[in-house]
This record gives C-alpha cells, structure tokens and sequence, in this order.
C-alpha cells in the first residue's frame, strides 16, 4: 500500500426525491454544516464526554477500515493517505505527517471549529479503529497531535498542558518511549 487506494470520486449519491444522501457502500449520510458539528462535538467536549468524543472517532475509523481494509502491514506515510482521504471526504480537514526521528505527529488543516481536546479524542479513536490497535493521541500544538502509546498519554497530555513544546515533550520521551 503505496498510495491511498480510498477514490473519493462519486463517492455521494443524492436522492433530492426521497430525501437521502448515501455513500458508495449504501451507508446513509447525514450533511450538518460544520457549525452545527462543531456545536454539537464541542458541547460533548464542554460536558467531558471524551468517551462520546472517542466512540465518534472510531466508528470513522471503522468505517475507514472497512473500505480500504487492513493496514497492519502498511507504512504509516500509507496509513496516514488513506485517513486523510477518508477524513477529507467527510469534510473533517486535511491531515498531514511529520516526523521526528521515531516520533509521529499529525497535522490537521482546514477542520471544523472545534477545542483541541475533542480532535484529539476524536483522533485516537480514530486511528485506534483504522490500524486495530491501541493509539493516543495529544494535542502538543496547536493543530499538531502527537501519536504514542496509550499509556503515556496524562504525562504528554500535561507536559503540553503545561506550554512544553514538542521539541521538549520528544526530548523528555526519549526515542526508545515515542512511536
């Protein structure tokens, strides 16, 4: 998997007559503008429904997985194409790579207005669902979310709470901790 095998194209089929937006699988699509998404996403992160946040996520990234399959073996430059065009696709922005050394960090452009945390609940559950296994997910800048381990996730989460930036929360993880 070299190149996001996902095709966007003609992927909604409208049917003004009966009132229904469908995706290419059957799947029925409700269109919200983003400011009524963003309302509705915001007011779970407002309340600390992560868990709502999360769920919303990985049924995305369910839905990903379902239409290009396992990525188990993929490289994350493969993985990270096909969520971009699947997240794009559904209007949720434009995702990008970085990396740093051993560290991954993703970069979301052009998303609805919604706080960090809720991205990044949403993120994790996200590629939690799409690769099959646990991933975490912190926002460390503005629009840069660092992929780790679950498990060390409260410490990065207060590091960059704090105003570590992501040079210094990579230097504190150590190339051996990050990936």
């Amino acid at each position: 998997m070299s190149a996001p095998s996902f095709d966007p194209g003609s992927f909604y089929e409208l049917d003004v007559a009966r009132g229904t937006v469908r995706a290419r699988g059957g799947n029925r699509v409700l269109v919200l503008y983003d400011s009524s998404a963003a309302a509705l996403v915001s007011a779970a992160a407002r309340s600390g429904a992560q868990s709502v946040l999360e769920e919303l996520g990985s049924v995305l990234g369910a839905q990903a997985r379902e239409l290009v399959g396992d990525v188990t073996n993929a490289t994350p430059e493969a993985v990270l194409g096909e969520a971009a065009a699947l997240l794009g696709t559904f209007g949720w922005g434009r995702l990008g790579l970085e990396r740093w050394g051993g560290a991954l960090v993703v970069t979301v452009a052009d998303a609805p207005a919604l706080p960090g945390e809720a991205l990044e609940a949403m993120l994790d559950g996200f590629f939690t669902a799409l690769t099959s296994r646990p991933v975490g997910c912190v926002a460390v800048e503005e629009r840069r979310f660092l992929l780790i381990d679950p498990g060390i996730r409260g410490d990065v989460r207060e590091w960059a709470r704090g105003g570590m930036k992501l040079p210094e929360v990579l230097s504190r993880l150590g190339a051996s901790e990050v990936g």
